[in-house]
């Protein structure tokens, strides 16, 4: 693998809390910082981590480039936080990182990817862009039209 996966712990609360700028908050479901979504979600009576549900720092080489979030529901692992630290967005890190998550995902999560859904606001050209590079594409917007569902499936999977 080309970066370092770990898992995500309160030790790393100030720095992932450093990279929420604008974007990421307008971008993401964080608009009370990561923090608060992930308390949230571990909270959830039906949240299992390790299991069901996991939050990674992806490091390049020794440096922390980001942070995802990732939960598996009916064998479909769906990506609902990803942000790449903002001096580092722009170079290709977000697609690189899928590419590797969906390749090596057994090897990051413990489980094999078939199908992945990742949910995407509309204007967020910049994650659009990154997930189609990894081989999503376009499934379906949200009834409320606030979110689109981008969805991957691998064919060499068994």
């Amino acid at each position: 693998m080309k970066n370092n996966w770990i898992d995500y712990t309160s030790a790393y609360k100030e720095m992932v809390e450093s990279w929420m700028d604008g974007d990421a908050k307008r971008f993401t479901g964080c608009d009370e910082g990561f923090d608060e979504y992930y308390q949230s979600e571990v909270n959830d009576p039906e949240t299992k981590p390790g299991e069901n549900f996991w939050v990674k720092i992806i490091i390049a080489n020794t440096d922390p480039v980001g942070i995802i979030a990732l939960g598996l529901w009916d064998n479909i692992l769906t990506i609902s936080e990803f942000i790449i630290r903002p001096d580092r967005r722009g170079n290709g890190l977000g697609s690189l990182a899928l590419v590797e998550l969906l390749a090596q995902s057994n090897n990051i999560i413990g489980v094999k990817i078939k199908d992945a859904e990742a949910v995407i606001f509309p204007n967020n050209i910049a994650s659009q862009k990154a997930f189609e590079k990894a081989g999503f594409i376009f499934h379906s917007e949200h009834p409320d039209g606030d979110v689109w569902y981008y969805r991957y499936h691998n064919n060499t999977c068994y």
